[in-house]
């Protein structure tokens, strides 16, 4: 970035910038130039290099014209603005439970490499050695340590084996060269730091992890980041701090109200000013009335003010056009990674809460199936009364089952990304196995008593002996159900955290076991139930607890045998490659 300036007759131009890139443009490089400012970058400081040159003397005209190759030529060192921005108090802790939680961490900035990679090291990105991809003197690149004592040579079908031992770095130089040796898809997706990125360069990290098959969540919060953005990413929008937007709101009424306070004068305005730009006459104001579109911006803008003194600057940011949140699905109001906990949490929740669905509402279909059609080929049918009550048990079961929360922390395990799996269908077929077996044997059992008549289908509602039994038996395989297949830790509350579906559950088998045990005749009378015979009670019951420890038991051993998968990008990454070397050939 330059400035001229014109200082009692005389033209400067002052120049800052990358130190790299002054360097090549300095008249005099100081002897300890590259020493230094590696020194404050390998400290994590962000380093600008200040310059400035004396204009010969000539007309305001012709120096706002000049060129720009001309300006920041033959320059004269003047100096380092070193700056320490401090890492957000939350930002370690935030990467280091995503990296617990089996997640890769990666850094994509437009700081210089060193900066960035102990920036990198200080938030859990890079845990082992850093080897930084640098360009040679001579020709070609090589690998350099940050304080350059390890140095290893590049070769691109070797990054894979580097990146085992080591942390790779790259800055934006080096795209080209991997752009033009088509080893984009072989060294990107091993690279942890990438440095001097530019918006392009972002946009092509991206996709490249889209590439070879990496599920990829950005975080950024400027107009640089758009294009990465628009995948999957996290618009963070750095509001102003709320003392600093109240205070400021306060003193600005203060200042309207008292009408007294003036900004002082500068006292050199006469001996210094700035060169114009030739644009600069265009936002002079001018007497020119408003147009219909600006009076009604202005209303809006003043509504806006207002809400916001009436808020005394409580309210969120309001997004503005050109914002990196235009273009990205996820948009958070303060400037903190935190935001990506909160996203993850919430995906895997809610696929492990549509895994479960899915897997209770086949279970039911399949048992309600075949129960319906027992009773209506022996003529039997279910009475209002019964068909209410296990409407409504069912009905909380699933209102009480979405109350489910994720967990706080995050489990380094993975749910399973799709319910087309042999996980869900051993699952399924396992337990209806078991229900099928059940409600046979118990309505085989219970045919036994029934005395040998011939009822109509379409005939009206009459309680008999298989009418009860499978409507027990059924309304116990719900309950079953329910239980076995809750999806709990390590990504939802347990049941018992789950209170409402806990205190469901409990009334439930409370509830059918008084029903099943006959202790209020009543009760039973009124819901059309039939007395059960002794024997058959018993065993019921006890068919009822072998048949939830069996299904219980299968499914967590279907847990521990088909865990979720962690994405086999690699295989991905190898047929791309070898895609590419069937294009060239």
């Amino acid at each position: 970035m330059s400035v001229i300036v014109r200082i009692q007759e005389k033209f400067y131009a002052f120049i800052k910038g990358a130190p790299e890139t002054i360097q090549e443009r300095l008249v005099d490089l100081p002897a300890a130039y590259v020493e230094t400012y590696k020194k404050y970058t390998r400290q994590g400081s962000r380093v600008l290099s200040l310059a400035y040159k004396l204009l010969p003397e000539m007309p305001v005209s012709e120096a706002r014209s000049l060129e720009r190759d001309q300006v920041e030529s033959d320059l004269i060192f003047a100096g380092f603005a070193v700056f320490n921005c401090p890492i957000r108090s939350d930002s370690a802790a935030v990467l280091l439970e995503l990296e617990q939680s089996s997640h890769d961490l990666v850094m994509i900035t437009g700081d210089q490499a060193l900066t960035a990679c102990h920036v990198a090291s200080q938030v859990n990105i890079c845990s082992k050695p850093v080897l930084i991809l640098t360009r040679m003197k001579t020709s070609g690149f090589e690998w350099v340590s940050p304080d350059e004592t390890d140095r290893v040579p590049y070769r691109a079908e070797e990054v894979k084996e580097l990146s085992e031992s080591h942390d790779l770095c790259i800055s934006g130089d080096c795209f080209e060269m991997l752009q033009r040796t088509d080893a984009v898809v072989q060294v990107i997706p091993h690279v942890k730091v990438f440095a001097r990125v530019a918006p392009e360069q972002k946009e092509l990290v991206l996709t490249t992890f889209k590439t070879v098959g990496r599920m990829t969540l950005m975080c950024g919060d400027g107009t640089n980041d758009v294009g990465a953005l628009k995948h999957v990413g996290i618009a963070l929008l750095n509001a102003e701090p709320v003392q600093k937007a109240g205070s400021k709101s306060q003193s600005s009424k203060l200042e309207s109200k008292s009408g007294k306070l003036k900004k002082p004068k500068p006292a050199n305005e006469s001996s210094s000013q700035l060169v114009p730009p030739a644009s600069s006459s265009a936002k002079a104001p001018s007497s020119r009335p408003l147009t219909a579109a600006e009076k009604q911006r202005e209303k809006l803008q003043k509504m806006l003010d207002e809400m916001n003194d009436e808020s005394d600057g409580r309210s969120a940011p309001i997004v503005k056009l050109g914002d990196a949140s235009m273009a990205s699905p996820f948009t958070a109001k303060h400037a903190s990674v935190a935001p990506t906990l909160d996203i993850i949490r919430q995906g895997r929740s809610t696929l492990v809460t549509t895994l479960q669905m899915f897997k209770i509402l086949g279970l039911n279909c399949l048992a309600t199936a075949y129960v319906l059609s027992v009773m209506y080929l022996d003529g039997v049918k279910l009475g209002d009364v019964q068909a209410t009550i296990s409407g409504v048990f069912t009905a909380a079961f699933f209102l009480f089952i979405s109350h489910a929360r994720p967990l706080q922390a995050l489990s380094a395990e993975r749910p399973h990304p799709n319910i087309f799996c042999a996980y869900v269908f051993l699952s399924i077929l396992g337990q209806f196995a078991m229900h099928l077996f059940f409600l046979m044997s118990a309505v085989n059992l219970a045919s036994k008593y029934m005395p040998e008549e011939c009822i109509e289908p379409d005939s009206e509602f009459h309680p008999n002996l298989v009418n009860t039994v499978s409507y027990m038996v059924n309304m116990m395989i719900q309950v079953a159900t329910f239980a076995v297949n809750y999806m709990g830790h390590p990504f939802n509350q347990s049941i018992s955290e789950n209170k409402p579906f806990k205190y469901a559950l409990y009334s439930a088998v409370v509830f059918f076991t008084v029903i099943t045990s006959d202790m209020f005749r009543d009760l039973n009378d009124y819901m059309k139930l039939e007395p059960l015979p002794e024997g058959m009670r018993g065993k019921l019951l006890l068919w009822a607890m072998l048949m939830f420890c069996g299904c219980y038991g299968w499914e967590r051993f279907l847990r521990w045998a088909f865990p979720g998968k962690m994405p086999a990008w690699e295989k991905r990454q190898k047929q791309a490659v070898a895609n590419l070397d069937k294009k060239q050939a």
